[in-house]
């Protein structure tokens, strides 16, 4: 008896060891990447954009002075620029930001408002996408 007794209250206790409880919980992501800590507040953007043929070489230095003095700012994590292979006028920017106040600051830039302003008769085409990490 006493050793049922005794395999009842242990397998009591191991299982509610291993039950998820029901409460919600509030947690920091923290993700160490190359030593860098997360909070999971940081977000991503993925910038396509497509450059009319004529102004491809024309907005090269334009591109490189948004991305130099983007990756000079203090939220910015990584910011890099791509041009697709099989496709010259396609570019696809690469921005890792540690938050949308990060974002919302980078917007405002004067480097940022350059970029737009002399770009604009350049671009045919872009889509964005802000993305935040699931796991």
């Amino acid at each position: 008896m006493k050793k049922i007794l005794l395999a009842v209250i242990l397998g009591t206790f191991f299982l509610s060891g291993c039950m998820k409880t029901t409460e919600k919980e509030t947690k920091t992501i923290i993700v160490k990447t190359d030593g860098e800590e997360r909070t999971g507040d940081e977000l991503k953007i993925v910038a396509v954009i497509k450059i009319k043929p004529e102004a491809v070489t024309d907005i090269l230095p334009i591109f490189q002075a948004v991305v130099q003095g983007s990756q000079e700012e203090e939220g910015c994590i990584s910011y890099n620029l791509h041009q697709d292979v099989s496709d010259p006028t396609k570019f696809i920017m690469l921005e890792e930001w540690r938050s949308q106040a990060a974002i919302d600051f980078h917007n405002n830039t004067d480097h940022y408002k350059t970029f737009k302003a002399a770009s604009a008769d350049m671009v045919a085409g872009m889509e964005v996408s802000i993305m935040k990490l699931v796991y």
